[in-house]
């Protein structure tokens, strides 16, 4: 999600995250030829060990508790919960298939409805 809209206090990170969107939609086109297919996979607040370590650190810079920034990213989450991992694996499942044949050079939002445009 930061590689498509950026992220407050993470620049660093979100750029790069647009680096590597830009560096696919690139080897997409360049692989396109071989039939060989490339796409991102974007994913919102993924509930891992990570965003454990991102909610304390941002609670901590915003002066406020853990809870409430978990709350207030399920709040912009319109499916109402983070990401499960299982959720961006079933992504990769999915793209690892032949139901994915024809989509290369795109960059794939797991983020619950959250928009990043």
């Amino acid at each position: 999600m930061a590689g498509k809209r950026g992220a407050s206090y993470l620049a660093h990170y979100a750029a790069s995250k647009f680096g590597v969107i830009g560096f696919s939609k690139s080897l997409a086109l360049e692989l396109a030829p071989y039939g060989i297919t490339v796409n991102c996979i974007c994913p919102g607040f993924v509930k891992t060990d990570m965003q454990k370590r991102e909610i304390e650190w941002e609670a901590n810079i915003r002066n406020i508790s853990e809870s409430k920034v978990k709350k207030e990213y399920i709040q912009m989450t319109p499916l109402g919960r983070l990401v499960e991992t299982k959720d961006v694996a079933d992504t990769f499942t999915f793209l690892a298939s032949d139901y994915s044949n024809f989509m290369t050079g795109q960059a794939l939002n797991i983020t619950g409805g959250i928009e990043t445009n």
